[in-house]
């Protein structure tokens, strides 16, 4: 595979909650109570829909809403930013590394996520992960999982075809988006709210216990396990490419 799609928090990021807390932040900021007989509910449907723009998370659970919706979105990526700036966000335990061995191995890295590119570049830098690009659905017409317009955007900035792609994500959204887009291989990972049965209903080819799992199931040396880099440290450039400093 020339190219791996990996997807964000949950995947490479550990979630560990953060997700669902900042969901709660932007309920509450427009005024929906996170305690009561109605919030099982919300919190269902957000743990189903998280892994779609955030800005279309909000509008599902608050019926279609655009300015509430767009509040409780800008409030959800808030806290996640703070999240970073606290030193609350890290990698899944050896992604940088699969990465590395990825990347050395040839195969292009991109990182994408539902979340706009501040709050996607903070998530990034504090998890201390390298890749050769990073995409939200700001950079294709706002048009994230479950369609293919991310696995897409890659395959073409680095001059590869779909079915050279893997792509690895924890959500039935993720392993649609790859059906969609022709990519060769689409595998999930069981840390996000879908099950193993649901992931393989969507499409997954197979489903790995960890991203950790990818450059042995390509056929490439499995990395050693290593700290993640100091998250102080990565240089962002403007155009979306992530380079550590060193």
């Amino acid at each position: 595979m020339r190219l791996a799609v990996l997807d964000l928090v949950g995947t490479t990021v550990a979630d560990g909650g953060l997700v669902l807390d900042a969901v709660r932040r932007g309920l509450v900021t427009v005024g929906v109570p996170v305690v009561g007989p109605r919030f099982p509910a919300l919190e269902r449907q957000a743990r189903a829909t998280t892994d779609r723009p955030v800005l279309r998370v909000f509008l599902d659970l608050l019926d279609g809403d655009l300015r509430r919706a767009r509040l409780a979105a800008d409030a959800y990526e808030a806290h996640l930013r703070e999240a970073a700036e606290q030193g609350r966000v890290a990698e899944v335990p050896g992604a940088g590394a699969a990465i590395g061995a990825l990347r050395e191995a040839g195969t292009a890295v991109v990182l994408v996520a539902g979340v706009g590119p501040q709050t996607r570049d903070a998530l990034v830098a504090r998890a201390g992960l390298s890749a050769d690009l990073l995409l939200t659905p700001a950079d294709v017409g706002g048009r994230g999982w479950p369609e293919p317009d991310l696995v897409l955007a890659a395959a073409t900035a680095v001059d590869t075809a779909p079915v050279d792609c893997v792509v690895v994500a924890d959500s039935t959204a993720g392993m649609t988006a790859a059906m969609r887009s022709g990519a060769g291989l689409a595998l999930g990972v069981p840390s996000g709210a879908h099950t193993p049965a649901r992931l393989r209903a969507a499409g997954a080819h197979d489903v790995l216990d960890s991203v950790v799992d990818l450059p042995a199931r390509l056929g490439l040396p499995q990395p050693p396990a290593r700290a993640a880099p100091d998250a102080g440290h990565p240089r962002i450039p403007d155009n979306g490419l992530i380079t550590p400093a060193g």
